[in-house]
């Protein structure tokens, strides 16, 4: 198929997927790249995010909401939800690009938080990851856990989730209202200088509106992760904090880099998964973002250029979220929670919601290529990084042919040029699509089909030959810094692991 024809497919995907979450939201921060560099010193004092709020334990009814189906006491950690109270500022950010400016402060908040920390204190590797909750399933989701668990385990780290949006809390008390009536994070969503919405509606993006106080909740829970002697953590004394979040979550995380971390400076780095929006470059705080195939289709922009503080990668045929990640940790998890039921009032994954949705084509959603082996060693860079330690590798982009409104330069099989490269896309057990067909999530949820062992035959000639080149590209991917050592070898284990014999010539 010619490169022009998978362009005219490219696009006919893409309106599928036009009204999913992103495109408005990531519309507007685009306009404002002119601004960047450029900042606006609030003329209020800002010292809420210093004021750290009351710990609460919560009723012993029922179990959290979006609590964790790894079995953490397996790896020497623990979870607990808590629920936090404090008073926060409102803000007005009039441009995403400048710091923003305090309206009031004074407003009472109720939310919650989950911790995943190491049981024995002298595992804890000093960093504490506070993930902004994704709420665009109108539900608290842990991506960035999800995707990264096996490290943050492996390695010590502490994880905190903050629920800072209605969305998140609202399906909490509508899902176990003797548990958790008491949250709320709203407050007047008026500007009293100009009448209008200080957060607005966007349904394109999910967003109910009005999170005026999200901004200190999220200052707030990490200085309480940093305080150390906080009930929260434990004891653990933090060295540093990483602020996380995945696709909706990263809108909102990467206008509190821009607006927000100027004033506040609680958080020594951002990762962003799925990716933020533009970023200032005055800032100087370390970040990294990490894209699949969707997000410069939707932001009509390619991502900026690397600087000394600031590292985007793009990972080949991967979609929105990979295979892994949702069948072995975020579909068990929304189950088990029941919040989505059909009909019959049977509890439905987030893979057979978005099928019953969208009627994806093929059916066989999610991408084969790991976005969680790649997330893994970006988290670990960044980690380093922010310790005073070399910073992650560049990598290499998706080939565009625009900066501005790009299309993606393909091969004659259809798959973009450049980006990270993994064993699952270079010596491919299936075919995969980091842009699915069909309505709802099916278009970000991407695609994958499997291989037969006939074909898996023709492509490698045998099973030796399919495992030395998985052996060769992960050797690779290693060199370059965009894969572990430990994913390396899981990926040989799950290459020489695949059953498939070739009868000889």
């Amino acid at each position: 198929m010619s490169t022009l024809s998978h362009q005219r497919d490219a696009r006919k995907i893409m309106q599928h997927i036009a009204h999913w979450s992103l495109l408005a939201a990531m519309s507007v921060l685009i306009t404002a790249c002119a601004s960047i560099g450029n900042s606006v010193t609030s003329t209020s004092s800002v010292n809420s995010a210093n004021v750290l709020p009351a710990i609460i334990s919560p009723p012993a009814i029922g179990h959290p909401m979006s609590a964790t189906v790894m079995p953490l006491k397996n790896y020497g950690y623990t979870e607990n939800e808590y629920f936090i109270k404090g008073q926060a500022s409102r803000y007005r950010i009039t441009d995403p690009m400048r710091d923003a400016q305090v309206i009031d402060s004074g407003h009472p908040y109720a939310t919650r938080v989950l911790v995943r920390r190491p049981s024995d204190s002298a595992r804890f590797n000093g960093t504490v990851i506070v993930e902004w909750l994704n709420v665009s399933l109108d539900q608290d989701v842990d991506f960035v856990f999800g995707a990264t668990r096996e490290l943050l385990v492996r390695e010590g780290y502490a994880w905190v989730g903050v629920s800072a949006q209605r969305n998140g809390i609202e399906a909490m008390k509508k899902w176990n209202p003797e548990r958790y009536d008491e949250l709320n994070v709203g407050a007047s969503n008026i500007d009293p200088a100009s009448g209008k919405p200080v957060d607005p509606a966007d349904p394109t993006i999910m967003a109910v509106g009005g999170d005026v106080l999200a901004w200190d909740i999220f200052s707030q829970v990490g200085q309480l992760a940093k305080s150390g002697a906080s009930q929260m953590m434990g004891g653990l004394k933090a060295k540093k904090l990483i602020a996380a979040a995945e696709s909706q979550s990263t809108l909102k995380v990467s206008t509190y880099y821009n607006t927000i971390q100027p004033l506040h400076r609680v958080y020594d780095g951002f990762y962003f998964y799925d990716r933020s929006g533009l970023l200032r470059t005055d800032t100087g705080v370390k970040s990294i973002a990490v894209g699949t195939e969707i997000f410069t289709a939707l932001m009509k922009q390619a991502p900026q250029k690397d600087t000394d503080h600031q590292i985007w990668w793009e990972i080949n045929g991967a979609s929105h979220f990979s295979l892994d990640e949702i069948e072995h940790y975020v579909d068990p998890m929304i189950q088990r929670d029941g919040a989505f039921r059909n009909a019959s009032g049977v509890a439905l994954t987030l893979s057979e919601l978005t099928n019953a949705k969208g009627a994806c084509s093929p059916a066989t959603i999610y991408s084969r290529v790991p976005n969680g082996d790649v997330l893994k060693a970006a988290m670990s860079g960044l980690n380093r990084w922010i310790a005073g330690g070399a910073a992650p590798a560049s990598a290499p982009r998706f080939m565009v042919d625009n900066q501005a409104a790009p299309q993606y330069v393909r091969d004659t099989n259809g798959q973009i040029l450049g980006g990270i490269r993994t064993a699952a896309q270079d010596a491919p057990m299936a075919t995969n699509a980091g842009i699915g067909k069909g309505a709802w999530f099916c278009g970000p949820s991407g695609n994958h089909v499997d291989f037969t062992p006939t074909q898996m035959c023709q492509r490698y000639g045998s099973h030796d030959n399919y495992v030395t080149q998985v052996q060769s590209i992960v050797n690779a991917n290693v060199r370059s810094g965009v894969l572990l050592p430990e994913e390396a070898q899981k990926t040989v284990d799950g290459a020489k692991a695949t059953a498939f014999s070739c009868s000889a010539n």
